[in-house]
């Protein structure tokens, strides 16, 4: 599914879906405003037709039920493309974040307008009004009441669902990261990798000064089969945290899959990017590794690198392949070595 509609339009649909989830008690999550957001917009009749039995049928809808249209309707549609489930999902984040502001300022005019009311109808009950006219200005205080009363409960109503809106944007926030990030080592993965790059392409102001290093940990399926994968799930956590130390801004470390990651360092030269892996190989190597289940020793970890620097007409898959090829060439020269691409 693509938001395709403009932000006033938007804003309007996800302003008719809140009061409609809280009548109906239904959970604030982001399965559940994407389907009574597609309810307001009308993207899928069908859908409609659908909540509109669950509602009368439960007087709520289900999370069950939820996460069924959810995956009916929306997901398996999204997920035919990976760019457009990114898509959709950064214009959602801009539309809750435009309804959140939006909510905001109405409460903020609501209450103004309010207050301003009850102070011109105080100011006129110290003043003689004409008899003939003081029961009109009773039922305008009756009036200006009741308008007060439901100011406060329409302000108590934008109150929770700011807070629903909130917690939405933190779930939001919560599901960029997780989708952004490699669950074993905390670094980021290769969608982050692709994109930084191509960020930094397509800056006009930057040069061709962009290195990759990539690198792969020495006979790792052989440590795993001695030691198990357990053991070698610690030994790549422990990888991603030395890269995190190791690698500060704008070096941008990644794990590509399995134990080969990449660094990529904009606006480095070939010999500065040599000595960052250089100075990853020796500390990595240095590093005594303990079984924490026995205590026993375990065999050294070394990882063989491949570093590659940007050419004029490279693109990233160029890049990736001349990085790759010194990486062999360190693994065939002994590896636990750092190797500079020629071509």
């Amino acid at each position: 599914m693509k938001f395709s509609h403009n932000s006033a339009q938007a804003v309007l649909f996800l302003r008719q879906a809140i009061p409609k989830m809280l009548k109906y008690n239904i959970a604030p999550n982001p399965h559940n405003y994407s389907l009574w957001y597609c309810y307001f917009s009308k993207a899928f009749p069908s859908l409609n037709q659908e909540l509109d039995n669950t509602l009368e049928r439960h007087g709520t809808c289900p999370p069950d039920i939820s996460e069924s249209l959810f995956l009916h309707y929306i997901s398996n549609i999204e997920n035919e493309n990976k760019e457009k489930l990114i898509h959709s999902h950064n214009a959602f984040s801009h539309l809750v974040d435009d309804l959140s502001d939006s909510m905001d300022q109405n409460a903020q005019q609501t209450n103004s307008y309010s207050q301003a009311l009850m102070e011109n109808l105080t100011e006129l009950d110290i003043h003689n009004v004409d008899d003939s006219i003081a029961p009109v200005l009773n039922k305008l205080s009756a009036n200006a009441s009741a308008i007060n009363t439901a100011n406060q409960e329409f302000r108590g109503q934008l109150s929770a669902a700011q807070s629903e809106i909130n917690t939405l944007k933190a779930e939001l926030e919560n599901s960029k990261r997780e989708a952004n990030t490699d669950p074993l080592t905390g670094l980021n993965n290769r969608r982050v990798f692709e994109a930084i790059y191509n960020q930094f392409i397509d800056d006009k102001n930057n040069q061709d000064d962009i290195t990759l290093i990539m690198m792969d940990v020495d006979k790792f399926k052989l440590f795993n089969d001695i030691h198990g994968h357990l053991v070698g799930d610690q030994i790549l956590k422990y990888i991603g945290q030395l890269l995190k130390e190791i690698c500060k801004a704008p070096i941008l470390p990644v794990r590509l899959g399995g134990e080969e990651f990449a660094l990529l360092c904009p606006n480095f030269k070939l010999e500065q990017a040599q000595i960052i892996a250089e100075d990853i190989r020796l500390k990595l190597a240095s590093v005594p590794f303990s079984s924490k289940r026995t205590g026993e020793k375990l065999s050294q970890v070394t990882a063989s690198f491949g570093v590659a620097q940007k050419r004029p007409n490279d693109g990233l898959t160029n890049l990736i392949e001349r990085a790759d090829k010194a990486l062999y060439v360190a693994k065939n020269a002994g590896r636990n070595k750092v190797k500079l691409a020629t071509n």
